[in-house]
């Protein structure tokens, strides 16, 4: 069986770019809520809706934490919430920290951490603040769906020295219930803490970054925890947060999951490349095919929809083909190819 390496190319030609404008930012909300909080049930649907309206420009982790109670969701993820409950110091629920701090062009006097006072304003100009980096995560499952193998590359797009940085990775939840499972008679939980790894304290990562560094991070051969409700339901986040300040520098998430034989030693093609990258929707796909096999060309959005499917039966030899999904607007997209031998993914973004 053959076996290659994922190519440096995208990293590369995105170095180039990114050396002097840096990158588009993920901003990452994560909001303190309970299943017992009567105010978390008013707040939480218009939250909620805002955040599904803005899936390429931010990405929200939920916490059930305990203050007004022990719930089956705090129960479940009490070692995680017992670190990262009490970061940010917070008194009550619900509370919404955006990128580590307080909501940004927030019209509410005085409440500088409630989910309503978000606004439209608030996620684009939190969007629209330079990153020095680039996350790519890519997640696996086994064939038994009782694992997850988890991939995270960073790459420094703009000198940047931190003074605690930490890589948080998080597996979160869609979950719908037919019960309420707390006092306050809500059902649906979007993207709810599961599990952090290693634990709620992140791992540790350097301090000094320079142009064009990068470093994987693996984490295999997670087991998916017995609690989930929907195994086909679960996500991953992850995110660079610096605690001198608690500022987060960049978020990444992934909803789905590459459907091949794994992350690392992808076994599918030669040289595949996407170029340029990133684009302004319009760029070319190559890869070379040594052996005969049924090839799948396709790109999903952050919702894991396709936007643009090829099959090519009994497919040996050279491919390029050129591309344009301006259309469907800037942000990231996955560009896969796959065989019967597994998965081959890359990462595509577009301004």
């Amino acid at each position: 069986m053959k076996k290659i390496t994922l190519s440096l190319l995208l990293a590369l030609s995105a170095g180039c770019i990114f050396a002097q404008a840096g990158s588009q930012r993920l901003v990452v909300l994560e909001e303190f809520t309970s299943a017992n909080c009567p105010p978390c049930a008013g707040a939480n649907p218009g939250y909620e809706a805002l955040c599904a309206a803005n899936l390429t420009k931010a990405v929200t982790i939920n916490y059930q934490e305990k203050r007004q109670g022990v719930n089956a969701f705090n129960a479940q993820t009490a070692t995680d919430m017992l670190i990262r409950d009490p970061y940010y110091g917070y008194s009550g629920n619900p509370a919404l920290y955006f990128d580590g701090g307080a909501i940004p062009n927030n019209p509410c006097s005085g409440q500088n951490q409630h989910p309503t006072c978000m606004t439209q304003t608030s996620i684009n100009n939190g969007s629209a603040i330079v990153s020095p980096f680039t996350i790519e995560l890519l997640w696996s499952r086994n064939t038994a769906n009782t694992q997850v193998t988890v991939q995270v590359k960073v790459t420094c797009t703009q000198a940047k020295t931190m003074g605690a940085p930490k890589l948080h990775v998080v597996m979160i939840e869609d979950i719908a219930l037919a019960t309420a499972p707390g006092s306050n008679g809500e059902k649906n939980f979007p993207n709810s803490m599961r599990k952090m790894y290693p634990d709620a304290n992140g791992a540790t990562i350097s301090t000094a970054w320079t142009v064009g560094q990068s470093q994987t991070y693996d984490y295999p051969n997670l087991a998916i925890p017995s609690y989930i409700y929907d195994k086909n339901k679960i996500a991953f986040v992850a995110f660079i947060q610096d605690n001198t300040g608690k500022g987060i520098l960049q978020g990444a998430y992934a909803p789905t999951a590459t459907t091949g034989t794994g992350i690392n030693n992808v076994t599918v093609t030669n040289s595949f490349d996407v170029y340029p990258n990133p684009s302004n929707g319009a760029f070319t796909t190559s890869f070379n095919a040594t052996e005969a096999d049924n090839y799948n060309v396709k790109i999903t959005n952050t919702l894991g929809q396709v936007i643009f499917a090829e099959t090519l039966n009994n497919f040996v030899g050279d491919y390029s083909k050129e591309m344009n999904i301006s259309a469907y607007g800037k942000g990231i997209y996955l560009l896969s190819i796959s065989n019967s031998q597994g998965e081959d993914v890359k990462k595509v973004i577009t301004y």
